[in-house]
């Protein structure tokens, strides 16, 4: 039972107050009623607003109302949309897009017009942010030249600017932010492409009105067969459903940036670039690179053991392990198992150890107890380095 009254004796004033309950939880603005003696020197007391909810970090604090996604951290349940991730499995990014957007999976036809929208978006990008873009050295991590030309990208479409149009352009105006939304989807993947394409030091193919999302993703990154230029069906095919995996994930870090800069009424654009930033540590879209470097300088299969005693003393950090939601096994870690089983991602060295770090800590009191376990980050990382 969801909905009812909590009933709250505050001892130190002796009042009573009724607050509403309702789809298991309480108004945080329901408790400024809760209000202490202004007698005595305790200035907490004297707050006019009453009583305050301190949460650090946010652990459980519920800040909007959604149905995207719906995680149980204690059965290991994942829901997007009401859908079981079996039931999206084959889903292309423009039906997850439609689905996780606007709430309904797609008929072919919307399939189709959505295709073809962002393809058309994807086709012709601003000539200077390759020009900004080229400017990094190709050593460069990919976060600063996304989130650079991102930001040309934008300087270029000075239209999807509220503050250059004089104010609000997307709050009660669903149509104009639809195509804004879209806007940023196509100038993501382009931008993405291009960035990976200067690391590689391949030429940059732009994107083609034939080509599905990701298709045209994998081209423009330069991730295709030396023969048929095209890319390969089983690598795009784990990748669109390593994108499955991730569309959605509850309040993570970026998606409540997105939220606290999207609430300023600005462009969605911006919004992806504040998020990209504030994932970008090792705490979040940084953990598979952290990892991929803390297995990397474990060196070898026998060295697991003293690096797990290291982690036990907390001398040293796991990362990919453990996560805010699940206190049993990540439901997205098998999924990714078979993806690497297919992209023959097991014959790379290093996955040996992450598998023997899995194994040793699965029988370890110290992780059992604390219920951390491999998470979507600990082999997710290996599927990029397999394709």
């Amino acid at each position: 039972m969801s909905e009812g009254v909590l009933n709250i004796t505050d001892s130190r004033t002796s009042r009573e107050y009724e607050i509403p309950v309702r789809r298991n939880t309480i108004l945080a603005t329901d408790l400024k009623q809760i209000k202490g003696s202004h007698v005595g020197a305790n200035r907490a007391d004297k707050v006019g607003d009453g009583l305050r909810v301190f949460d650090p970090g946010l652990k459980n604090t519920s800040v909007v109302e959604t149905d995207m996604s719906w995680a149980d951290g204690q059965r290991g349940l994942l829901l997007f949309r009401g859908y079981a991730l079996e039931q999206l499995w084959h889903a292309e990014f423009e039906e997850m897009l439609h689905l996780m957007v606007w709430d309904k999976y797609p008929t072919a036809s919307q399939r189709e017009t959505l295709r073809v929208t962002l393809a058309t978006l994807m086709s012709s990008p601003p000539k200077h942010v390759s020009e900004i873009i080229q400017t990094f050295p190709r050593t460069s991590p990919p976060l600063p030249m996304i989130v650079a030309g991102l930001s040309a990208y934008l300087a270029d479409n000075v239209e999807l600017i509220p503050v250059a149009q004089g104010g609000n352009i997307y709050h009660g105006n669903m149509e104009q932010t639809d195509q804004a939304i879209l806007k940023a989807a196509a100038a993501y993947a382009v931008v993405v492409g291009m960035a990976f394409s200067h690391r590689r030091g391949t030429t940059f193919i732009p994107a083609s009105r034939d080509n599905t999302y990701l298709e045209n993703l994998f081209i423009m990154m330069g991730f295709t067969d030396p023969y048929t230029e095209r890319p390969d069906p089983v690598k795009i095919a784990c990748f669109r459903k390593f994108a499955v995996l991730n569309s959605e994930h509850g309040m993570a870090l970026s998606a409540y940036s997105m939220l606290v800069t999207a609430s300023s009424l600005t462009d969605p654009i911006s919004g992806v670039i504040a998020s990209l930033c504030a994932a970008y540590g090792p705490l979040h879209f940084g953990a598979p690179e952290a990892e991929y470097r803390t297995i990397e300088s474990i060196g070898s299969v026998d060295q697991v053991p003293a690096f797990l005693e290291e982690v036990k003393a907390g001398r040293r950090r796991l990362f990919g392990y453990g996560h805010r939601t699940y206190t049993t096994i990540d439901p997205r870690v098998k999924p990714i198992k078979d993806m690497l089983t297919e992209l023959d991602g097991y014959s790379h060295p290093l996955v040996n150890i992450a598998r023997e770090i899995d194994r040793l800590s699965s029988a370890d009191d110290y992780f059992v107890k604390r219920n951390l376990h491999a998470n979507a980050d600990f082999y997710g990382t290996f599927i990029f380095i397999a394709m």
